[in-house]
């Protein structure tokens, strides 16, 4: 589904094209090219506001975008207990690593002596 603000922009650039092709086509002199342009364009800009006006204003946006919150709930604890998990075994390892670097250097300290 487009979004209200691209159909009006797409609108408005139509309308500037349908502005520029009608007033070459009619041969108007430079400075009523110019005001003809831009009338057409306004009325394409108006036309385009209505119209997304009145489909905003008479459409059940709600229902179309009904998200189902409970299945993404499920699945971001699911992910928040994945992440605990990691975040635990990750602290062990670093906890071995520590005392693993600890009894190392208290050999090293024994070879010197």
């Amino acid at each position: 589904m487009i979004r209200a603000d691209n159909f009006i922009f797409f609108l408005t650039a139509s309308g500037f094209f349908v502005g520029l092709i009608f007033t070459l086509l009619a041969n108007f002199e430079p400075l009523m090219m110019i005001y003809v342009c831009v009338a057409i364009t306004f009325i394409f800009y108006m036309i385009a506001l209505a119209a997304s006006g009145f489909f905003v204003r008479y459409s059940d946006v709600k229902t179309a975008y009904k998200l189902g919150s409970e299945y993404y709930e499920t699945q971001l604890d699911k992910a928040r207990a994945q992440i605990e998990k990691r975040e635990i075994y990750i602290r062990d390892s670093i906890g071995f690593i520590r005392s693993l670097e600890k009894e190392t250097n208290a050999l090293k300290n024994e070879e010197s002596v």
